[in-house]
């Protein structure tokens, strides 16, 4: 929908019902902002931020979105003096990956085809997870973890055709980056979001990236930097939850854990 009328007047009403309003990156050309907000209003699960409206006034393009009452996780972690403690981190982890694996495997009304047309395909890949994008509500007394911000959001289908990019840009928070979306990200699949999970889980635990970022090109630090075992961050930290962590940091030759089910399973087991 393109708005024909004024975006204050949009924002008002929306406000008046508990929506949070976000302009888009105005940067980005309105079709491409529309086809992106397609596909995440396709998203329906209840760890993943809904998006509710989106248009375009003023030369801004705009959505609403689910309203998460408490924060995202990275103002948790500054509430909790810098990191989390296990029984709060692994709790919202598994939720996170709980998201991811619906959004990877959810039916996407509008992808780039193999053809050059456009039609649906299956699966979201969000390519920029990190604790500022994930958000806490209160839902039926419980804390639900939500996704939110899939702003570098990408679609692909089940033979690994290319679906829409951010052509000649590099995409996602190099920080929390895998290798692979760095070298790759134009077909990047939903294993770099496994692999981010776990680095936002390090980040939890420890307060710090697993990789060492020391100079001014953080990009080349995830090329030459490896992650650094996270018990070397912090001892405390259970063994064999460590382990499961660095498995899942593993990257070269590839990622370890493929799916975002895989790195659940090996959390669950530990509990």
């Amino acid at each position: 929908m393109e708005a024909t009328f004024s975006i204050s007047s949009f924002f008002t009403n929306h406000l008046s019902q508990g929506r949070f309003i976000c302009p888009g990156k105005d940067f980005l050309p309105f079709a491409f902002n529309k086809a992106l907000a397609i596909n995440t209003k396709a998203l329906r699960h209840e760890n993943v931020v809904k998006l509710l409206d989106y248009g375009y006034s003023e030369n801004i393009f705009f959505f609403t979105m689910e309203y998460c009452e408490r924060g995202s996780v990275a103002d948790l972690i500054v509430q909790k003096g810098g990191r989390l403690s296990v029984d709060i981190a692994v709790p919202i982890i598994l939720q996170v990956l709980t998201g991811l694996d619906y959004a990877h495997n959810a039916e996407i009304p509008n992808i780039k085809l193999g053809s050059g047309g456009f039609g649906k395909g299956r699966g979201l890949v969000h390519r920029d997870l990190k604790p500022s994008n994930i958000f806490l509500s209160n839902v039926n007394d419980k804390l639900t973890v939500k996704i939110g911000d899939y702003g570098l959001a990408k679609a692909f289908d089940l033979a690994g055709l290319s679906g829409q990019t951010l052509t000649g840009t590099q995409a996602g928070t190099p920080v929390l980056m895998c290798r692979q979306q760095l070298l790759d990200y134009k077909y990047v699949k939903p294993e770099v979001d496994v692999w981010a999970a776990a680095a936002c889980l390090y980040f939890m635990l420890t307060g710090r990236y697993p990789r060492n970022f020391i100079g001014s090109d953080s990009f080349l630090a995830v090329l030459q930097n490896d992650p650094v075992p996270i018990r070397q961050r912090d001892g405390s930290i259970p063994k064999r939850l460590a382990e499961v962590i660095d498995l899942a940091l593993v990257e070269k030759p590839e990622i370890y854990f493929q799916s975002a089910n895989e790195f659940k399973q090996a959390l669950l087991n530990l509990f």
